[in-house]
């Protein structure tokens, strides 16, 4: 078997590479990093550069030749315009699909990591969206994900294809939950506008578990499918799990939101000043914006046996475990 792994730099490329050399022992995995990134994957040595606006550096990559299966995940999350986040994730899938559907014509499964933020918020706290309602985002980001979507589903009749979207993950080697982390060891807890706020999240060895099952379902071609735990959490409930882990007692601070977003310009000012994007920028706020990210993890489970098994206190103590044991903290 050939595995094709995009985006394994990232936080769940990386863990999703290591599970794979689990579940597959002396099988070929590859992956694809684009030019500029750093010299060789942490997880592999097998690994080739392209340039993903370049057709031609993937039709003359070896390893797009012959492939089993293929997963998705390259893209980037934070970006200040459009027209970025349109390169960065809506013309690599197109590419990547192009050149597969070339050199490895048989291919059993073509798996793409989207985000829940292609489908927008839910209504109310009782709302879990499905798959089957239509899809709103509400930011660049997500509309970025919802049209690369919209590239596998034109594929659909040509290489067998799944979406998945997953909620908030969390776990080891993630860099966006070890910034609450950071703050818990300080002993200061701020909320930015979002303490009442919901999101359905999902433990990063529940996901990359449940993106192997889709690949080798045959229940899952042409179909899309929502990732996340059974229930959904607030943000309250997320930092008060960290700084028990941590055993810390929290000084809280409470920002609201319009402050927040009337920062989300100097974010951005910022970004076009210096090229470099801040985490506090507008699209980011937008998506922060809506006070419910959940969803339904049903048809996952009727189609694939999908099953999370990691609880928010197991996960955010695996999480600080890591983070301690590669002294992050």
């Amino acid at each position: 078997m050939k595995i094709l792994l995009t985006g394994s730099s990232g936080f769940i490329g990386k863990n999703l590479e290591k599970a794979l050399q689990e579940k597959f022992p002396g099988e070929e995995i590859v992956s694809l990093k684009r030019k500029g990134k750093s010299s060789a994957s942490e997880l592999s040595d097998n690994c080739s550069y392209i340039d993903y606006s370049d057709i031609d550096t993937l039709l003359d990559c070896k390893d797009c030749a012959s492939v089993d299966l293929a997963f998705h995940l390259a893209g980037v999350t934070r970006e200040v315009s459009f027209e970025r986040f349109y390169q960065a994730n809506v013309m690599p899938t197109k590419n990547l699909l192009d050149a597969l559907k070339q050199k490895s014509p048989n291919l059993e499964r073509f798996i793409f990591t989207s985000s829940h933020a292609a489908s927008g918020p839910s209504k109310n706290r009782q709302h879990k969206k499905t798959e089957s309602e239509e899809d709103n985002p509400v930011e660049y980001y997500g509309e970025s994900k919802w049209m690369a979507e919209q590239v596998v589903k034109d594929y659909h009749s040509i290489l067998p294809c799944t979406i998945l979207r997953p909620g908030s993950v969390y776990g080891p080697w993630d860099p966006d939950f070890l910034n609450i982390f950071k703050m818990a060891k300080s002993g200061i807890n701020v909320y930015a506008g979002n303490k009442k706020k919901f999101t359905s999240i999902i433990y990063i060895d529940d996901l990359v578990d449940g993106m192997i099952s889709a690949s080798l379902s045959g229940s899952t071609i042409a179909k899309n499918y929502f990732m996340c735990n059974d229930e959904p959490v607030s943000w309250q409930q997320i930092h008060e799990t960290i700084f028990k882990a941590m055993g810390k007692e929290p000084f809280n601070i409470s920002i609201p939101f319009p402050f927040i977003k009337a920062l989300s310009y100097l974010g951005d000012a910022y970004a076009n000043l210096s090229g470099k994007c801040s985490l506090l920028n507008v699209q980011k706020v937008k998506l922060s914006e809506p006070d419910f990210w959940i969803a339904s993890n049903e048809n996952a489970k009727k189609d694939f046996g999908y099953s999370p098994q990691v609880s928010l206190d197991e996960g955010i103590r695996l999480t600080y475990d890591y983070y301690r044991a590669n002294k992050q903290l």
